[in-house]
């Protein structure tokens, strides 16, 4: 069984603080400090469940007056599935909800075709990442095929 859970605060996003690290550290070889901010401490988190086991996760941060859809993330055993798809249009979804007219991310330019199949647009590129924007909501589908 496929579910998803909204979380708030730092005090329990353990699962999505792990699937980061797994991803962001182990895989990507990023730096462990930067899969946590202060951000953590009111940004929504979103973290997707396969059979009770966190295989993706996404967060939704409000910094510098703009919605973010960031630390997107899915287990490699678990990518090809749709929940990145999955995660990005509910964080948009979420955003829009609370009047956001426009969604940004900052990725790499590996997730940029995955972005781009949601309705983001580019924005702008500076020292290998990109800045995406989506306006509006993703309309009324999640996994669209």
């Amino acid at each position: 069984m496929i579910y998803t859970r909204w979380l708030q605060g730092r005090d329990n996003i353990s699962d999505a603080i792990s699937l980061r690290k797994n991803v962001f550290c182990y895989e990507l070889k990023a730096d462990e400090n930067l899969i946590t901010d202060i951000y953590d401490d009111f940004a929504f988190s979103l973290v997707v469940y396969e059979d009770n086991v966190p295989v993706g996760t996404g967060r939704l941060l409000f910094k510098e007056g703009k919605f973010f859809a960031d630390m997107v993330c899915v287990l490699v055993q678990h990518r090809g599935k749709k929940y990145g798809d999955l995660i990005i249009r509910m964080i948009v979804r979420k955003a829009f909800d609370m009047g956001a007219e426009k969604t940004y991310a900052k990725i790499g330019k590996q997730c940029k075709m995955l972005f781009e199949s949601i309705g983001f647009e580019e924005v702008s590129e500076e020292n290998g990442e990109i800045l995406m924007m989506k306006t509006g909501d993703v309309g009324g589908h999640c996994c669209k095929h």
